[in-house]
């Protein structure tokens, strides 16, 4: 009976001997090491396109008078716009019979074509200035005229006034050249400000 009580307290002792490492692995290992958290790629903004700037069409002409003239279509998203250049105009007094070569330079108007037709007015108390038309891809023509107050001899006022013109002008090809020098006896710089107010400013 002793006998097998030692052998029993022997067994059990070889068996806590074999655990004990095994209870010490488990007991090392309880904080697993955790892997590391990954870094998330930056997305790469992409790169936005440039919208393409269309070159305006530029269109160069004659009045009935034998008068240059020359504008542009500028090609924007709320549609097509007439941006004048300049134009030459012969005015003739009534009274007096004095002729007067003006020309007109512009700076700061674009003026909307709707059906491919626009109207170009611009009036006050000594200038009255009328330029419109029909436009295709190709050629433009139309009306323009002008008129403006002046003293007779007599003190007297007089109308000087181009009468009703008509003018044609054809689309040119890029790379035409520069616009000619307007030659004329008065200048007219025509200036519209970003408040929509309309400046004149006269040479001679």
């Amino acid at each position: 009976m002793a006998m097998r009580k030692y052998l029993v307290l022997s067994v059990l002792g070889v068996c806590l001997l074999v655990l004990a490492p095994v209870t010490a692995a488990f007991a090392g290992s309880s904080t697993l090491p955790t892997s590391p958290t990954p870094t998330p790629t930056p997305t790469a903004t992409p790169t936005p396109t440039p919208t393409p700037i269309s070159t305006p069409t530029i269109y160069a002409g004659k009045n009935s008078q034998g008068q240059t003239l020359r504008f542009a279509v500028v090609h924007t998203a709320s549609g097509p716009k007439f941006d004048p250049i300049f134009t030459i105009m012969t005015v003739r007094c009534q009274v007096t019979g004095d002729v007067i070569t003006i020309g007109f330079g512009f700076f700061g108007f674009q003026i909307p074509i709707k059906n491919g037709k626009f109207s170009f007015v611009l009036s006050d108390i000594s200038n009255r200035f009328r330029w419109s038309g029909t436009v295709t891809s190709t050629q433009a023509s139309g009306p323009e005229s002008y008129a403006m107050p002046g003293f007779d001899n007599e003190g007297g006022l007089q109308n000087c006034s181009t009468g009703p013109l008509s003018w044609n002008a054809q689309a040119l090809h890029p790379g035409s050249g520069p616009a000619p020098a307007v030659s004329a006896a008065y200048l007219v710089k025509v200036t519209r400000a970003s408040d929509g107010s309309v400046r004149f400013s006269v040479t001679h």
